[in-house]
């Protein structure tokens, strides 16, 4: 069965040479799996792309950045997320690193802010399985370790986050009631990872991209070219600071 899957065979199904195993992994929460798997692809040098003959792994690469081995996977959910991030963990990857996307729950998170989750609150179904001790989980690389040295520090947003795994099921009650308990922002995928990087002994952080505040009844659904535009240039300066903590565990380049 899948859970008994060892490094060796791991390797062997998805050809992954020893020598390829990347010292940390980036996994961007994301509907687009294809669209995002192609932006940050450029950023990488001898790309071996991930996959599986039966096409249950896609948009996952291992590829080098400035001499660091990294591997990156588009996912979208609980159930993506632990897969890759247990795929991973079995091969030895050392850190993990969440980006994507969260909607706000306290009045001064808003589009295009960053927000660092400092603990991750396990509402989604898949870290049951990793994790028995509770149902929060903390990162290890914090706000400092992944912000540190960068112009964005000062305006970025730390906190708890609650994932949950039925974004259309979220209602006004939920949104005030994850408020009310201390919850700053909430995803799809946060908890997941790091409940399954907590399991394999992995070091783990998140950055993420606030889309919305639905507690101002803003929703996905909602266009507004101005939050647009403030999103996206938001998603570009995610990665790259995605990629430094992956390389060195804080941005040191001042940006």
């Amino acid at each position: 069965m899948l859970k008994e899957l060892k490094k060796s065979d791991l390797m062997e199904m998805l050809a992954i040479p020893e020598s390829r195993i990347p010292e940390a992994l980036i996994l961007w929460g994301t509907r687009n799996l294809k669209s995002r798997y192609a932006t940050v692809l450029p950023r990488f040098e001898n790309v071996l792309e991930v996959g599986s003959p039966n096409g249950i792994i896609e948009d996952v690469l291992i590829g080098e950045v400035e001499g660091t081995t990294i591997g990156y996977a588009s996912v979208y959910g609980a159930p993506m997320a632990s897969e890759i991030t247990h795929i991973f963990g079995v091969l030895g990857t050392r850190r993990v690193i969440q980006i994507g996307t969260c909607g706000g729950l306290t009045d001064d998170l808003m589009a295009g802010d960053f927000f660092v989750a400092e603990s991750a609150y396990c509402g989604e179904g898949a870290a049951q399985y990793y994790k028995s001790d509770g149902k929060e989980v903390f990162a290890t690389l914090g706000f400092d370790e992944i912000l540190c040295g960068s112009r964005f520090a000062a305006s970025a947003k730390k906190g708890r986050i609650y994932t949950t795994s039925a974004l259309f099921a979220e209602g006004e009650e939920d949104i005030e009631r994850w408020a009310a308990e201390g919850f700053s922002a909430v995803d799809m995928e946060t908890a997941t990872t790091f409940a399954v990087a907590e399991h394999f002994g992995m070091e783990r952080g998140s950055i993420l991209v606030c889309f919305d505040n639905p507690r101002r009844k803003e929703h996905i659904l909602m266009a507004d070219d101005e939050k647009t535009e403030r999103r996206q240039a938001a998603q570009k300066r995610m990665v790259e600071i995605a990629l430094a903590v992956a390389r060195c565990h804080a941005v040191k380049c001042g940006e």
